[in-house]
């Protein structure tokens, strides 16, 4: 059984160019090991005097020194986040669209979080259906987003993924997935924080104006199995 964690980059930022969602692929046998390890690499850089307001790895407050990691020098911050993206040996699935191109095009009124998100839920599918045997994958979305953007959400999710209701599938279902979706609050959620730690220097690279951002997104680069760009340029 595997765990397909979703998270959105940052979708209230108005400013960002870029939508973009991101996509861990995590083996049950493989979740425990991954929880401690943050745990411990969390205790490490907390301050003692900050460790009960500590909720959870937020990469922006990571990156930038903000909130519970405020004062903690950039680079013992910076080494964390390596620590963080090193351990996380999973494959990484991404969404991206570009919201001034898309403004462009007829379908300028789509919701570029709708779309980032039916690309990772196709990239999932892909990628459980190429393994031997094939798996299957209970996925768990961020639940930071507001009423009408998770009612959209599920509501792709069952065109994608309808329940069973006959003895086989209707072709290009995507029978890899789990019959349900599920929204998981961040601070209760490792694989929803390392979907955002992933998303948040996939963006960086994204719009190519963070140096020190890029060294980041390399460390994760060979571990993307699948992304997609839209609008794409054809």
């Amino acid at each position: 059984m595997h765990l397909a964690y979703i998270d959105d980059s940052r979708t209230g930022d108005k400013k960002n160019p870029f939508q973009v969602m991101t996509a861990v692929i995590i083996e049950d046998k493989d979740f425990r090991s991954l929880e401690v390890r943050t745990g411990a690499i969390a205790k490490s850089i907390v301050p003692e005097e900050k460790w009960e307001q500590f909720e959870e790895f937020h990469a922006w407050e990571l990156y930038r020194g903000c909130g519970v990691f405020e004062g903690v020098h950039q680079t013992q911050r910076f080494e964390v986040i390596k620590a963080l993206l090193n351990g996380l040996l999973v494959p990484v699935i991404y969404g991206a669209v570009d919201k001034g191109r898309l403004a462009k095009t007829l379908y300028s009124s789509a919701d570029p979080v709708d779309m980032c998100f039916q690309i990772c839920v196709e990239g999932i599918e892909k990628w459980l259906s190429q393994l031997s045997p094939p798996g299957l994958a209970i996925l768990i979305v961020d639940d930071s987003t507001d009423r009408d953007i998770k009612k959209a959400l599920r509501k792709s999710f069952r065109k994608i993924r309808q329940p069973l209701r006959a003895p086989v599938f209707p072709i290009g279902q995507a029978w890899h997935l789990h019959d349900d979706m599920y929204f998981s609050d961040s601070k209760e959620s490792i694989g929803i924080q390392s979907a955002d730690l992933c998303g948040f220097f996939i963006n960086k690279h994204l719009k190519g104006t963070d140096l020190a951002a890029e060294g980041f997104y390399k460390i994760i680069e060979d571990r993307i199995v699948c992304s997609r760009m839209e609008p794409n340029e054809k």
